[in-house]
């Protein structure tokens, strides 16, 4: 496969032969239709996804701390640290709901893209570009996919986790002393497992959230020397 670089100045070549031209967004922007709007609202979209992401790794762990020093022997401030748990879940559990409609923006987004793409596969006169044009229509579905499979991974792994998190909360609620909270010990060894589970497929499905940006972007080219 070519190298994203090469690619994207082959491609950007194709475009102003076309009159298709580029639409700017801070730097330069892949456009392989008529019109740059679907592909800009696709990456919007996944540009939110990359945020939900890094929230969704900051809220559980932060989380989890709040889980460790309520279990820890020596915990003291139970009632305030059960309090502030609590809230550590509801955010985690609004992090899953944001996450759901992120994955449902992106998949309509894509759909968008890939459904008026090929409509216009069938406007090309020169066989050579529509099939460039093809060819790249099909490696965008193929990283939307590829991501969309990757968040909802995410969500999955979220399930398990959340549960926990709230039978953890509900005993906490009625069993909020160092005595009852010893009996635990047995569940947190799932716990931990379900746990770094679900941050490695957070961490798995930023890096696929960085390569479809980082394929659709193009680097602008570098500033003109002051002259002299």
């Amino acid at each position: 496969m070519l190298n994203h670089r090469v690619l994207a100045g082959g491609l950007a070549l194709i475009a102003s032969l076309s009159g298709l031209g580029c639409h700017s967004t801070g730097g330069s922007f892949l456009v392989f239709g008529g019109s740059s709007e679907p592909q800009e609202d696709l990456v919007d979209a996944v540009a939110g996804a990359r945020g939900e992401l890094a929230g969704t790794q900051e809220d559980f762990a932060t989380a989890l701390h709040l889980f460790q020093r309520l279990t820890t022997p020596q915990a003291v401030e139970l009632e305030e640290l059960s309090d502030d748990f609590e809230d550590a879940l509801s955010a985690c559990q609004e992090r899953a709901s944001d996450l759901q409609e992120r994955i449902e923006s992106v998949k309509s987004e894509s759909d968008h893209l890939l459904q008026g793409w090929t409509t216009e596969l069938e406007q090309y006169s020169f066989e050579a570009m529509r099939k460039k044009s093809e060819a790249q229509m099909k490696d965008t579905q193929v990283r939307s996919e590829r991501l969309q499979a990757s968040l909802a991974s995410v969500q999955k792994h979220m399930e398990p986790v959340l549960k926990k998190l709230t039978d953890y909360e509900l005993f906490f609620h009625h069993n909020l002393n160092a005595r009852a909270i010893a009996t635990l010990g047995d569940t947190y060894k799932e716990f931990d497992s379900e746990f770094k589970a679900l941050d490695a497929e957070v961490t798995k499905a930023k890096g696929e959230v960085e390569a479809f940006l980082k394929a659709f972007a193009v680097e602008p080219a570098p500033a003109p020397a002051p002259a002299k």
